[in-house]
């Protein structure tokens, strides 16, 4: 294959965590993954004898058929770890700050010549100052302001800080950190370090009786530079939580609190920085980091803002997007620090880069499915997303593998179960015996952009991406119990006239039959395992869950009947 004219260029994501890689010619997206759709380890994390990138940078080259010294320049974030900056120092490598990176990420899929005002929060970015000692305390990255438009980049402020430096790569404690204050809460409440979306569902059903006494340890200070004060790195905050749960016993209502609590305490630090960026001019106001997965706080954002400016969040807004985010940067600094415009496969770049995944031939479909014959049965009467949406109407449950994979942590239609919300059962039967998950966990409705105002309130949460919640109508709590959570709210995704054919097909034929136009939707995968990326993990997940039937581009497969 002749190599193409113009720069390759690999950007590398993730820091300890979310490893991930892109990679792009010139300005134009060919392909992005996560490290851990690969590996099939949560997080991408890494084991300590491997390159903790290779992995997604094969993955990415082999796409677009390329080998490593087609590569002209690696950028990425300046908190890659040091193992990856050695295994690519051989090639000319660009490294940015990493909050200016995640700003940048969202900046990447935002129309052509708009203004956006960026909030970038997350746990904490890169070191802004260094000591010089084991024990001595650096400043690190944890709350910044931004603006981006036609003529590139500013960076208005940020918050710092104040970590130990560590002789080894052990975790470092953060101060003033919303990312680990709510990091803090999650472990607290007995889930991993990377749990913060079960600590949210888990809020709903909670009472913020607590949030009085957790907003004591915050100072809110009214300049970008010094805007939220907060001891996270030491004792007392974990002392006061551990003493909440025990006065309650450990009781679920008790945990819902504190969940709830903290949950209210974020939603408040949220709500004061965006009031230090409403003197900004600008057409958008953009959330990046971690902490703008946050679906709960987004939504009390978009409210106050009352349609006064559309509030965007990228479905990489977490570390594995930092890649996208330095690719932006280093196009701009080539154009003297002006706005690049970026495309994906020659189009244009949103949605589509939300599902940025490499293409599965039907070939690889049906050499999977013939490695596992006899245990799984092709059904021809279904083939279309029609045919599909009468299976769905019946009751099945299905997983779907369809076209590219996303990136971030939301199914958004490529990689899902997909299922009829009619019945709240449904709910409870993915949670408990197919996932295995708890069971306050919420499930997500899939609907047309057109039909929103018809089931939700709220149009500005509107969102593609499912990074916003919207208030539930009675009529969607009537046809679609399934899709709400317990407080009334559900966390939607929209597909507009623009968004995925199969998708607009399958809710269309689906409406048809049942006059509901909605489906439920969540992640494909098994309880502790990455979303399925190959064809391979969809049959083995497949084969392991208690799923009806899974689609693979266009061919139903079934088990055999016993």
């Amino acid at each position: 294959m002749l190599r193409k004219q113009g720069i390759w260029r690999l950007g590398l994501g993730g820091s300890d965590h979310d490893f991930s890689a892109a990679l792009a010619h010139d300005c134009d997206i060919k392909v992005a993954i996560e490290q851990e759709r690969i590996t099939r380890v949560k997080n991408g994390l890494s084991v300590w004898y491997r390159e903790p990138m290779a992995p997604a940078v094969d993955y990415c080259l082999r796409a677009e058929d390329l080998t490593f010294e087609d590569i002209d320049a690696i950028v990425a974030s300046d908190t890659i770890p040091a193992r990856t900056r050695a295994a690519y120092g051989g090639k000319r490598m660009q490294l940015f700050s990493h909050h200016l990176c995640h700003a940048a990420s969202a900046y990447i899929m935002m129309p052509p010549n708009c203004t956006a005002a960026l909030l970038v929060y997350d746990g904490y970015g890169s070191i802004v100052e260094s000591g010089d000692q084991a024990g001595d305390r650096s400043r690190r990255e944890t709350i910044s302001f931004h603006v981006f438009g036609p003529d590139g980049a500013q960076t208005l402020g940020t918050t710092t800080g104040s970590g130990y430096l560590e002789q080894d790569d052990f975790p470092i404690g953060i101060s003033n950190s919303v990312g680990m204050l709510y990091e803090i809460a999650t472990c607290v409440l007995g889930y991993g370090p990377m749990d913060s979306g079960k600590t949210m569902g888990l809020a709903a059903y909670g009472q913020p009786d607590y949030a009085g006494l957790l907003q004591g340890f915050v100072t809110l200070g009214d300049d970008m530079s010094d805007c939220f004060r907060c001891p996270t790195d030491g004792d007392e905050i974990v002392d006061c939580m551990e003493r909440i749960l025990t006065q309650g016993k450990g009781s679920f209502s008790a945990r819902a609190d504190l969940a709830a609590s903290i949950q209210a305490v974020t939603e408040n630090a949220l709500l004061h920085c965006m009031s230090l960026l409403a003197p900004v001019e600008a057409d958008y106001v953009a959330i990046s980091g971690g902490c703008g997965l946050n679906t709960v706080a987004n939504a009390k954002v978009t409210a106050s803002l009352a349609g006064a400016r559309k509030v965007f969040i990228p479905p990489h807004c977490g570390d594995a997007g930092l890649g996208l985010g330095a690719l932006w940067l280093a196009a701009s600094s080539e154009r003297n620090g002006r706005a690049p415009s970026f495309t994906f496969h020659s189009g244009q770049i949103a949605p589509a880069i939300a599902r940025p995944g490499r293409h599965y031939a039907d070939q690889e479909v049906a050499r999977a499915a013939q490695q596992y014959y006899p245990r799984l049965v092709l059904d021809p009467s279904v083939s279309t997303p029609g045919d599909l949406a009468r299976i769905l109407a019946k009751g099945d449950i299905v997983g779907v593998f369809n076209g590219r994979s996303e990136i971030g942590p939301r199914a958004l239609g490529g990689r899902s179960l997909l299922a009829d919300p009619r019945n709240v059962q449904t709910r409870e039967r993915i949670n408990r015996s197919i996932k295995g998950r708890e069971p306050f966990r919420p499930l997500a409705p899939l609907v047309l952009a057109s039909e929103f105002d018809n089931y939700f309130h709220d149009p500005a949460c509107a969102d593609a991406y499912m990074l916003k919640v919207a208030r539930a109508r009675e009529r969607c709590l009537r046809e679609a119990p399934a899709a709400v959570h317990v407080d009334g709210t559900a966390r939607v995704q929209t597909v507009g006239s623009d968004g995925d054919p199969f998708l607009i097909t399958i809710l269309q034929a689906f409406g048809a039959l049942t006059n509901v136009p909605i489906l439920l939707n969540t992640s494909f995968n098994r309880r502790g395992e990455p979303i399925v990326e190959t064809p391979e993990d969809a049959i083995d997940v497949f084969l392991g869950v208690d799923l009806d039937g899974l689609y693979m581009n266009g061919k139903y497969f079934r088990k055999p009947l016993a």
